[in-house]
Parts: structure tokens; C-alpha cells; sequence
């Protein structure tokens, strides 16, 4: 009768058990996640959000638009001259334009400014910045020294420099004429694109030694205000006598302010 009791109580217990075991039933399906280029949350492919606009509507619009370049800033104020860059640059410059064939056979075209001037007395005295007035018979004439340096003048190292010598007769009249005229251009490096270089030191003098006559345009010379000469220059020069060793074409502009020494 116990066993009988027992078995069947056994027999409930495992029913419950199967029962409360048992898988339930389903839930409802969840909403759908949103898209990372669905800005609105619509689940739409709106125009707007085709960020890349390639036409399509994937992860790559999600990167949005490649960011444009700002507006380029205000350039900053220009930096004030070294000590020293003004004294040396205030007696004007000397520009050397060079059109030719290099010594390999390419052709070039080069161009500087040459606008440092010497301070000291030897510079002076050697017709470094000078002019002379000379009242003659039958004619006035004018004597200038102009030289500059490609850089700040250092006597240790530095050695480009070019010069005018010339002497006029009667400048600013009907009749003027030069007397005589030379340019000298000492140790001047031309560099090209290609990164090869030759060294100028020549000396052309108007009218000889392979030189053309001096060609002057816009010559003029303010005696009453600053000792003011400016022009402009030209000439050629045969192959044989120069650096390059081809036919060589000079030219460029003077503007200078001149010192006369007190007799």
C-alpha cells in the first residue's frame, strides 16, 4: 500500500518537473535597428543622406563628405631688414640679365640683382659708388663708378660683384656721347634648373674685345637732387669672349645714388 503511495507520488513529481521544463513559446519579433546613414531614423533613403553621393546607401555614406580646405589665412607682416641690410642697400642696384648657351651646350637664361654697396673708404676711393664732374674746352665730362656685391660684403668670402665704369661726354645734351664704357662681372655662378652651374668672371668693354657698342634707353642723371643715374643697358658679346663660350646677350637696369668726393 506504502509502495503503491510512493510510486505514485514519484510519478506526480516528474510530471511537474517535464512540465516546468519545457521551451515557452516565441516572443514577438523586435524592431529593426537603424541604419548608420539613416540620420532621421526614418528607415527611408532620403536624398540627404546619399552623403558621398554616389548613389548608393551603405556604410561608405557614414564616413559623410570629404572636408573641404579652409580659406588660405591673411599673410603675416613682413619682418623687419637685419642691422645693417638698409645702410648697405641705400645707394640702389644693379641688375644683370644673361641669355645664352651654357658651356655643355644647353641654353640658358639667367637673371640677379646685384644691390649691396661697400662702406668703408676703400670702397669709395676705388670707384665703388662715386661720380666725377670734369669741365673741359670743348666738352663736360662725367665720370661714374658703380659696383655692387651680390650679398652683404664680407672681404673673407664674398667675391660676386659687378661694376659699370664709364665716362660720358656732355651728358643730357644734344651731343652726348660715351667716351668710354665697361662692365665687369667677377665670379658670378649661374645655376640651372638641372642643378649644374658654371662660374662668370669677364670683362666687356663697349665697342671692343669681341663686345658690341653699349645700347643705353631711359639714361638719365639728376645732378641738382640725389646724384640720381639710372638707364637701362644692352649689348652681345662673341663666343670666344666670355665664360660660356657660346654667344652671350647682356642686359638689365641700373638705378644708383652716387657720391662726389669733396676736393
Amino acid at each position: 500500500m506504502k509502495t503503491t503511495k510512493l510510486f505514485g507520488l514519484a510519478l506526480l513529481v516528474m510530471s511537474l518537473c517535464f512540465t516546468s521544463c519545457s521551451d515557452g513559446e516565441d516572443g514577438a519579433p523586435g524592431l529593426s535597428g537603424i541604419s548608420c546613414w539613416d540620420i532621421n531614423g526614418d528607415g527611408i533613403n532620403d536624398a540627404d543622406e546619399d552623403t558621398n553621393q554616389d548613389g548608393e546607401f551603405n556604410a561608405l555614406d557614414c564616413q559623410g563628405l570629404n572636408g573641404q580646405d579652409g580659406a588660405d589665412g591673411m599673410d603675416g607682416t613682413d619682418g623687419t631688414d637685419g642691422e645693417g641690410f638698409d645702410e648697405l642697400t641705400q645707394f640702389g642696384s644693379i641688375t644683370v640679365n644673361l641669355s645664352g648657351t651654357r658651356p655643355d651646350g644647353e641654353t640658358f637664361e639667367d637673371s640677379a640683382v646685384f644691390k649691396f654697396a661697400g662702406l668703408d673708404g676703400g670702397f669709395f676711393d676705388d670707384g665703388g659708388n662715386t661720380m666725377l664732374i670734369e669741365e673741359g674746352q670743348d666738352f663736360t665730362a662725367y665720370s661714374f663708378g658703380i659696383f655692387r656685391f651680390l650679398t652683404a660684403p664680407d672681404d673673407s668670402v664674398n667675391r660676386s660683384f659687378t661694376g659699370f665704369s664709364l665716362v660720358f661726354s656732355n651728358l643730357g645734351e644734344a651731343d652726348e656721347s660715351l667716351l668710354l664704357g665697361s662692365l665687369s662681372i667677377n665670379e658670378y655662378t649661374v645655376i640651372g634648373d638641372d642643378y649644374k652651374y658654371f662660374v662668370m668672371t669677364d670683362s666687356f668693354q663697349s665697342g671692343a674685345n669681341g663686345t658690341s657698342e653699349f645700347e643705353f634707353t631711359d639714361l638719365s642723371f639728376d645732378r641738382e637732387n640725389n646724384n640720381n643715374l639710372s638707364f637701362s643697358y644692352s649689348f652681345e658679346v662673341l663666343a670666344a669672349n666670355n665664360s660660356t663660350g657660346n654667344p652671350l646677350t647682356v642686359s638689365g637696369e641700373v638705378d644708383v645714388y652716387l657720391l662726389e668726393k669733396i676736393q
